[in-house]
């Protein structure tokens, strides 16, 4: 009885998705897209053809829809109409009543809409699926952290940092310290001879 109870009341219902590895049904769903088109135009598509939703609904900073969009099937809200505090805490309050399954957050590499997307996942008690730029998707949960740690190196660009790389810059980084101190030396001095 506790734990139903929980489920409903904020933050631990969007807490309990996080450790939950359920899986739910994607029948309404938020997407919030951001970054190249192409991305949510290839990850609708498979969305309708796969899942066959009863509603999806688009949060994006574009001026219009998706083209594979489907405009019998939802609606489009765009961040240009949510400027200011109370318009987005409006938005928001709309967002979480219309109580969508999944959120689907574009994480494409590309910096817009950030704090959108982590915005509307802290708020939004639905659970999170996190799409790339290829369309493909894991769901944000501890089932997959091994998927979210991947994303968060590349993103970051931690990939391409090895144990020999960080050895040599290691060692060249006094060389490079002196050499910027010696650079700062004279052209210090240059400036107060200058002025004698």
């Amino acid at each position: 009885m506790r734990f139903a109870s929980l489920r409903q009341t904020p933050p631990f219902d969007r807490l309990l998705l996080l450790v939950s590895r359920w899986t739910p049904e994607c029948d309404r769903v938020l997407v919030v897209e951001s970054g190249a088109r192409s991305a949510a135009d290839k990850f609708l598509n498979s969305l309708y053809s796969e899942e066959r939703p009863d509603r999806v609904d688009v949060l994006t900073c574009h001026g219009s829809a998706p083209v594979s969009f489907d405009a019998g099937k939802g609606r489009v809200y765009m961040t240009q109409q949510a400027t200011g505090g109370p318009a987005r805490s409006q938005l928001f309050r709309e967002l979480a009543e219309a109580r969508y399954s999944s959120v689907c957050l574009l994480c494409t590499g590309d910096p817009i809409m950030t704090k959108w997307k982590w915005m509307v996942a802290c708020r939004i008690p639905a659970k999170v699926l996190i799409v790339n730029e290829n369309a493909d998707s894991f769901w944000l949960d501890r089932g997959h952290l091994t998927s979210v740690r991947r994303l968060i190196r590349e993103r970051m660009g931690l990939h391409r940092i090895t144990p020999p790389r960080i050895l040599s810059q290691l060692v060249l980084f006094p060389f490079t310290l002196v050499a910027l101190l010696a650079f700062a030396l004279i052209m210090h001095t240059g400036r107060k001879l200058r002025t004698l």
